[in-house]
């Protein structure tokens, strides 16, 4: 990875950790594609090992598999969340069957100001991990970007790209059409709790002030 493209991800991860309480619609839709490029295409990893950083970055978030347990065929609907979206932090938003609570209690919190079932987890696993259920249908963080990317983003994927996506994003869009965050799409909540993990971590933080230093050199 050359000096532009390590300069390009660091100039990416400031700009996700601007993603504030207040971010537009429009704003989120847009910075799919950054998030896209970040994670999916690996960008960020990329550069996290082109600087001579061991294995993976990593980033704590949600971790809706633990609240769940073995109740997901309880649940109506759960979102990990872990966003602070117009005035509200929201995480672990459930809503289940019958008048029964579901799910685990929450461990002792990790972090000073964090969600309940928070954990570290590498990129990879933050990609594959539990995003959200609807109607008993699971669908993990990996699915929600490329998702918001394809269809809201701009991503301009090629022909054999959008073929492997069609099945994603018929799925996807079903689920999408279900789930209301305070009358926003909670699909585009998720995304938000997403790229304010990354941006908010300490080793994107890290990884900045490194290329920073770089750049001055």
């Amino acid at each position: 990875m050359d000096r532009d493209a390590l300069i390009t991800v660091a100039e990416d991860l400031e700009y996700l950790f601007q993603w504030g309480p207040e971010i537009s619609n429009a704003e989120i839709r847009r910075g799919s594609a950054v998030l896209r490029r970040l994670l999916v295409e690996n960008a960020y990893g990329n550069a996290w090992r082109a600087i001579g950083e061991p294995a993976q970055p990593t980033a704590i978030a949600v971790d809706l598999s633990a609240l769940l347990g073995n109740d997901k065929d309880k649940v109506i609907y759960a979102l990990a969340g872990g966003a602070n979206f117009r005035g509200i932090y929201s995480a672990c938003s459930i809503l289940n069957k019958g008048s029964t609570p579901v799910g685990n209690n929450p461990p002792p919190p990790i972090r000073e100001n964090g969600y309940p079932f928070d954990r570290k987890f590498t990129i990879t696993e933050l990609l594959s991990s539990l995003s959200g259920v609807v109607d008993g249908k699971e669908f993990n963080r990996r699915e929600v970007i490329k998702y918001i990317a394809n269809i809201k983003g701009g991503v301009h994927l090629t022909t054999k790209e959008r073929k492997t996506e069609e099945k994603l994003i018929s799925r996807l869009g079903k689920i999408e059409k279900k789930i209301l965050h305070h009358n926003t799409d909670g699909l585009l909540v998720e995304l938000v709790a997403i790229a304010q993990a990354i941006g908010n971590s300490e080793d994107a933080k890290n990884l900045i002030k490194r290329i920073l230093s770089i750049q001055e050199n």
